[in-house]
C-alpha cells in the first residue's frame, strides 16, 4: 500500500518552479477538497475521536465498595475479558464506558447488587499510529486525545540528524476513500499552520528521500511552507 501511496509524491515535484503540480500526470490521485486531511470515520458529536477497545489493550477494572476487585486486564487476541462476578464478556470495539456498563449488567445478571463499574485504558496497544522513516525509533506508538504530529514524531525519538523535514507524510484511511497529506515539520514549527491531528491507523513517513526512491525521480519538492498539500488516492 505505501508503494502505491507514495505516487502523490509525484504530483509536487517541480521543474525549476513553484506552484501546485498539474495533477494530470497521476490519474489515480487527485488534491482533496479544500486541501484538507478528513479525519478517519468514528468520531463523536463534538468531533473528538472515540477510542475503542481492541486486542492487547490493558485496562484497569474496579467496582466502586469493592477494593478486592481492582484488576489490571489485558483483552485478548479474540477481544474478550474475563472478570470476577462477570466471567468472559467481549470487549473489542467497546469504548471503556460502554464495557463498563456491559461489566454491570453482566454482575446484576450474577446477583450483585447495584454495580458501579470503572474502567481506564492503561497501555491502549490498538491504538496506534506508525512513524517510519528517518527518526530514531520508528515503530508503532500509542495515540490519545489531540495528539498531533510533531508528537507523534516526538514519541519516535524525533527526526534523525541528517533527515529532511521538508515532506513528511501522514497517510489516512477515512471511510471508504484513502488520502494522503503532505507537511513541512519546519512550516508547522513557526506557525505557518497548524499542526495537525493523528488519529490510531495512520502512517506516517518522515523521508523525503524515501519518497525519491519510490516516485524514481530527483526533481525537487514544491515548497509547503505556507500550506500542507492534502490528496485523495482513488482505488
Amino acid at each position: 500500500m505505501i508503494r502505491k501511496a507514495f505516487m502523490v509524491a509525484a504530483l509536487v515535484a517541480v521543474s525549476g518552479c513553484g506552484g501546485t503540480p498539474p495533477i494530470a500526470t497521476a490519474p489515480t490521485v487527485e488534491l482533496a477538497p479544500a486541501n484538507e486531511l478528513p479525519p478517519p470515520t468514528g468520531l463523536g458529536a463534538a468531533g473528538e475521536y472515540v477510542y475503542v477497545l481492541g486486542p492487547l489493550d490493558k485496562i484497569s477494572v474496579e467496582v466502586d465498595g469493592m477494593p478486592d476487585l481492582l484488576r489490571e486486564v489485558i483483552v485478548d487476541g479474540q477481544g474478550m475479558i474475563s472478570y470476577p462476578l462477570a466471567g468472559s464478556i467481549s470487549a473489542a470495539g467497546l469504548t471503556t464506558t460502554q464495557l463498563a456498563r456491559a461489566l454491570e449488567q453482566r454482575m446484576r445478571e450474577n446477583y450483585v447488587r447495584d454495580p458501579r463499574v470503572s474502567v481506564n485504558f492503561v497501555e491502549p496497544v490498538s491504538q496506534v499510529v506508525t512513524v517510519e522513516g528517518e527518526v530514531n525509533k520508528p515503530g508503532l506508538y500509542p495515540v490519545y486525545r489531540d495528539t498531533t504530529l510533531m508528537q507523534a514524531v516526538a514519541l519516535a525519538g524525533s527526526h534523525t540528524e541528517f533527515s529532511k523535514t521538508s515532506a513528511v507524510l501522514i497517510f489516512r484511511d477515512a471511510g471508504e476513500r484513502q488520502y494522503v497529506g503532505i507537511y513541512d515539520l519546519k512550516a508547522i514549527r513557526y506557525g505557518n499552520y497548524p499542526d495537525p491531528k493523528v488519529y490510531p491507523g495512520d502512517k506516517i513517513v518522515v523521508s523525503e528521500s524515501e519518497a525519491r526512491r519510490f516516485i524514481q525521480t530527483i526533481q525537487p519538492l514544491v515548497s509547503l511552507v505556507t500550506t500542507p498539500l492534502i490528496y485523495l488516492i482513488r482505488r
